[in-house]
């Protein structure tokens, strides 16, 4: 009889626990998992992994891996040393620290965000995240607000429609004129982003999605005092945390959404 092969399932949120689920209906594979259910198996009684699957972000650190539903971070060394020679390790943003130790335990890492299909796929929770986010953070309702875009990736054209349905006025603020040409080839009026200071002048609500600091103490200063940011963009984030704090501007820096929605 064929030997079933291996899983390992670490750390992570509710994509963690869906992505389990799914592969145990997988013919000729066993899954364990660590740091996402109640009961497993201690570090010491993990079976030897063909492929080890980490969250998004998969190790921020170099060291360990995030395990809000367990007791705490997951060693990195840790899982490797379970893995077989020649095992898998996938990952969201898998850095060199994560490829080099994998390397060094004779295993292979690869980011599963290289993927084009499934950063479409994760931008669409990341929306809906964002616009729960709204909703709880606003004392009004959104139909009828403004929001300025900034940036045009997959985030923002996933969030641009979803927002229109619902009745907000969608600015988008981007580089590019090719980004800025896809939105209005939607309907959606789009702008440079020379022209964010103007803009920021009336909107409700602004949507980062740019890695970069664009909304910086000049633009801040520019919002009203009701505005709310929701920065989406990855570290370092595209707004001076600092001076808005210092301007009472309401903020909130939603990193890798939906981890925050989770139950």
């Amino acid at each position: 009889m064929e030997q079933k092969r291996s899983i390992l399932v670490a750390g992570g949120d509710l994509r963690q626990r869906y992505a389990a689920e799914n592969l145990r209906r997988l013919p000729g594979w066993t899954v364990e998992t660590q740091g996402l259910l109640p009961e497993e198996p201690q570090p010491e009684q993990l079976m030897p992994y063909d492929v080890l699957v980490l969250p998004m972000p998969a190790c921020p650190d170099g060291k360990t891996v995030p395990a809000p539903f367990g007791d705490g971070a997951l060693s990195l060394e840790m899982l490797l040393r379970h893995g077989k020679q020649d095992a898998l390790v996938l990952g969201g943003g898998c850095g060199a620290s994560v490829q080099k130790a994998a390397e060094a335990a004779g295993q292979t890492a690869a980011d599963y965000m290289q993927r084009e299909e499934l950063c479409l796929r994760n931008a669409i929770p990341t929306a809906e995240g964002a616009i729960q986010i709204a909703m709880e953070e606003t004392g009004t309702t959104l139909s009828g607000s403004r929001a300025v875009l900034v940036g045009y990736g997959r985030i923002s054209q996933a969030l641009a429609p979803r927002l229109r349905a619902m009745g907000v006025e969608v600015t988008v603020c981007a580089r590019r004129c090719v980004s800025r040409a896809q939105a209005e080839l939607l309907g959606i009026r789009a702008v440079p982003v020379t022209a964010l200071s103007q803009e920021a002048e009336t909107a409700d609500l602004v949507f980062n999605t740019v890695p970069a600091l664009l909304l910086h103490r000049e633009i801040l200063e520019k919002l009203p005092p009701d505005a709310l940011v929701i920065d989406l963009a990855s570290r370092p984030g595209g707004t001076d945390f600092e001076a808005a704090k210092g301007l009472g501007t309401q903020v909130v820096w939603a990193l890798s959404l939906p981890p925050e929605k989770r139950d």
